[in-house]
């Protein structure tokens, strides 16, 4: 559940914030025994970013609750630019946070506040020998007392901080940490510096890909690198994350792994309303080997912050971890997020569910365009096959389901080329014998 917030509440399931609040670029810092959320604050049909910044957080013991805080940046408190807020990061430092930004003009600063959440305030510019820092996506690490500060799309550039957190210390900064050059590590932007073991971990936006030149593919995986040493050499060891399928046309990725108490945790985003924009805050339970500084890939799922996705808690086609055929989600007047552009052989899918065996109740709420016959497979098989009801209705089936953990597939069919229905929510409850 989330407070604060008049969005729904969904049990820590992907999304985990309410449907309506769109957060992408998510940095997670563990302060003061509860997790925050640093990220770009995406508006429903405009582009990348917004002009200001949310926070977010949630106690370490309960994962499930998340409260937002409101405004915690604006655009209004930086004094040299008046562009678009993109991906921050923060530190706590000395007893203060610190919240490091960019905006869509290239430039890149620092606010402070006394509390995590902010509002963060006087803003100043990075600068390196008096000159200002160009580039976007900053990452910020503090280890062995020095503060190593990150940034840069294609060409990932780092460097020391001062004690002013402000300023660059002079013949600190290389480039080309990361690349997307051929034969390279296939660095696209979003950079995130963090720590496993003891070794430097690089979470970052991939185009890579297994084919030589290894650079080029969509944006859409978080790929990891890892060296012995802050500034390298990184070696590329693999995915983290691919949110490819998470909607028709996602493009990009960019978040991070934390380890918050015994487990850890990739946050990243995934688009909605068939665009590159309209970001959520997504997140998965991930294995790490801190001893050899090894992350086993995860695959996007509903689960979220859920220990276990059982048939109940799911309730509306924006939980769904996989879209195809061209259907997406979408936010609609009056409250609404349907899954819409279904078409025939078009469908969504929530995994893994656990189901006990025995005879369920599915009803789904739906807005009938033309005529639909819905097929429901719990894996491979097929436990519903029926037609929707005309109109804006409620309708009920009953199916029989073994014992297992599956994914839960609901796929439409009808005449080709026709969007067919609206789907609002879904409900599926044990049978009452």
């Amino acid at each position: 559940m989330i407070t604060n917030n008049n969005g729904v509440q969904n049990n820590g399931l992907n999304p985990f914030l309410p449907f309506g609040t769109y957060i992408a670029d998510g940095e997670p810092k563990v302060f003061g025994g509860r997790v925050y959320l640093y990220g770009s604050y995406d508006l429903f049909g405009g582009g990348y970013c917004s002009r200001e910044y949310h926070a977010f957080s949630a106690p370490v013991d309960n994962l499930t609750c998340w409260t937002e805080h409101g405004v915690s940046f604006t655009v209004d408190d930086v004094p040299w630019s008046d562009a678009v807020l993109y991906a921050p990061d923060a530190l706590c430092h000395d007893g203060k946070y610190y919240l490091f930004f960019c905006l869509s003009d290239g430039s890149e600063g620092v606010a402070e506040s006394a509390r995590p959440e902010g509002p963060f305030k006087n803003a100043r510019r990075i600068t390196l020998d008096g000159k200002p820092v160009e580039g976007i996506d900053p990452s910020v690490l503090e280890d062995g007392g020095k503060i190593y500060y990150t940034w840069g799309q294609f060409n990932l550039k780092m460097g020391e901080l001062n004690e002013d957190l402000c300023t660059l210390k002079p013949g600190t900064v290389r480039e080309r940490i990361l690349t997307n050059e051929d034969g390279a590590q296939g660095f696209h932007e979003g950079s995130s510096l963090r720590k496993i073991g003891n070794r430097f971990c690089m979470i970052y936006a991939s185009e890579y890909k297994e084919e030589y030149p290894n650079n080029g593919s969509r944006p859409t995986k978080l790929d990891y690198a890892v060296s012995d040493t802050p500034y390298g050499p990184y070696e590329r060891r693999g995915t983290v994350i691919d949110n490819s399928g998470c909607d028709p046309s996602t493009w990009n990725n960019h978040g991070s792994i934390i380890k918050i108490k015994n487990g850890w945790f990739v946050f990243y985003h995934a688009s909605s309303d068939n665009s590159e924009f309209s970001r959520r805050a997504r997140v998965e339970r991930i294995d790490v080997d801190e001893a050899n500084g090894i992350i086993r890939q995860a695959e996007p799922s509903t689960n979220g912050f859920a220990g276990e996705l059982l048939p109940l808690h799911i309730k509306s086609p924006v939980n769904a971890c996989r879209f195809y055929g061209g259907a997406y989600v979408t936010e609609a007047p009056g409250g609404r997020f349907p899954a819409v552009n279904i078409k025939n052989g078009a469908g969504f899918a929530f995994s893994p569910v656990a189901f006990e065996s025995g005879k369920y109740t599915l009803t789904v709420r739906h807005t009938l365009i033309a005529g639909t016959v819905l097929s429901v497979y719990l894996g491979k098989n097929r436990v519903v096959n029926a037609a929707l009801p005309e109109g804006t209705a409620e309708a009920s089936f009953e199916f029989d389901a073994p014992g297992c953990r599956e994914e839960l597939r609901f796929e439409f069919s009808g005449e080709e080329n026709t969007d067919l229905c609206e789907i609002d929510s879904l409900n599926i409850e044990k049978t009452v014998m």
